[in-house]
């Protein structure tokens, strides 16, 4: 579940087509205080982090995305650099 609240502004730092869309998203959310499987709403569309880490160019999360998913939201219009509203899911 998700408040709505925008608590980071990421960026989209890579994309690989995979079959599905893989993407590296910047962040500034400590990925200490991420787990692989945690829900990251990413211009709201909820996305699953697969991989993260830190970096010299800063924290990053990765997300895999279907191609149902890229089909029925702007994700298809994101390049390298392209700003993201982040929003964290609420815990229980």
């Amino acid at each position: 579940m998700f408040t709505g609240i925008i608590t980071d502004v990421g960026r989209v730092r890579s994309l690989e087509d995979r079959g599905d869309l893989h993407a590296r998203i910047a962040t500034g959310y400590d990925t200490g205080g991420i787990d692989i499987g945690a829900s990251i709403a990413c211009n709201g569309v909820c996305l699953t982090v697969t991989a993260l880490g830190t970096d010299a160019e800063g924290h990053w999360f990765d997300v895999d995305i279907s191609a149902e998913t890229v089909s029925k939201t702007n994700i298809g219009d994101w390049q390298p650099g392209t700003a993201l509203n982040l929003e964290r899911a609420l815990k229980v």
